[in-house]
């Protein structure tokens, strides 16, 4: 099973017996079949047939339409997961502030966590002093948050964490990409924007396991509930930002996936974004590492991927 990015720029899905082609003009770029996809994210100016979307409607695989640069316009989804149930508790537990306060403990200890093993294994190397004066930095905060009395003071600590940990990847990124703290809306540099597209495929991976428990992807138990935005996803995806998407980012550096030269001029708004060719190559080696398998979740004796860990870890917040 498998996302189907759509990036070519007019391309289109049309529906052939029960296979999916790729289509633009009169060339077919790719087919497979229907039943490998569990989601379609369409880019830009790419759409697909009202025949294809019924198929997939009725076969539930949600289809999710972004920029060219990745903004989140909408989502077409089928309602068969929707749990009415469920979902009234999310929200009686979305006002019990005990509660929220101690899983916004959890979600902050394991992103902080996580920042920690990242930099620690790109500074084994490097061995930058700085860098193991910020690891230290961030092991006294996540004592904090566990010592938190309000989610006021956690919140503070996580800001404290965040400026602390950017720092480190600044020193720790190769010099080409070097920046300065963390931009966005829109990115002001290469490595920010890296970042954001990252965070934007996650987020959307993440609003689909959701979504597949029967939970409302826009009532939160941490971040501010707002119009428009999936608090919920928000949550969840602070864990995994550094094991999924920073790792990966350094690595398509490292590995010369992606390079300086494939960004696009600043545009009218001031941000930066990777041309369309690239943009391909990060997709794909985003859903090669969400697809890769690990051993990440220890209630779970078995390697799994990525991908399925996220659905786990998002039925382990419904238990």
């Amino acid at each position: 099973m498998t996302i189907l990015y759509l990036t070519e720029e007019g391309s289109y899905l049309e529906k052939r017996s029960s296979r999916v082609r790729i289509r633009k003009t009169d060339q077919t770029l790719k087919e497979l079949p229907i039943e490998k996809l569990e989601g379609i994210v369409l880019f830009g100016n790419t759409h697909l047939t009202t025949p294809l979307m019924t198929e997939f409607l009725e076969r539930e695989i949600p289809m999710t339409w972004l920029s060219e640069t990745g903004k989140f316009y909408g989502r077409l989804e089928p309602t068969t997961s929707i749990n009415i149930e469920r979902q009234r508790e999310q929200f009686r537990r979305a006002d019990d502030e005990i509660f929220c306060f101690e899983l916004s403990k959890s979600f902050i200890s394991a992103k902080i966590r996580n920042c920690r093993v990242l930099i620690k294994r790109y500074n084994q190397k490097r061995n930058i002093e700085r860098v193991k004066e910020i690891d230290e930095e961030l092991r006294k905060q996540i004592l904090k948050v566990s010592q938190a009395d309000n989610a006021v003071q956690i919140l503070g600590y996580e800001g404290n964490a965040s400026r602390m940990y950017f720092e480190a990847l600044s020193l720790i990124v190769d010099e080409s990409f070097k920046f300065k703290g963390r931009s966005k809306q829109p990115p002001k540099d290469p490595f920010n924007s890296l970042l954001s597209f990252g965070y934007t495929l996650l987020l959307y991976e993440i609003y689909t396991a959701i979504v597949n428990k029967g939970l409302h992807p826009y009532a939160s138990f941490m971040h501010q509930v707002r119009k428009g935005h999936p608090a919920l996803a928000s949550d969840l995806i602070e864990e995994w930002r550094p094991t999924i998407v920073d790792a990966l980012v350094i690595n398509s550096i490292n590995k010369g996936i992606i390079t300086i030269d494939d960004f696009q001029a600043p545009s009218d708004k001031g941000g930066v974004y990777l041309n369309r060719h690239a943009a391909k190559l990060f997709i794909q080696s985003f859903e090669k590492r969400i697809r890769s398998t690990n051993s990440y979740l220890d209630y779970v004796d078995y390697p799994l991927s990525f991908r399925e860990s996220l659905q786990f870890q998002v039925g382990s917040l419904v238990k």
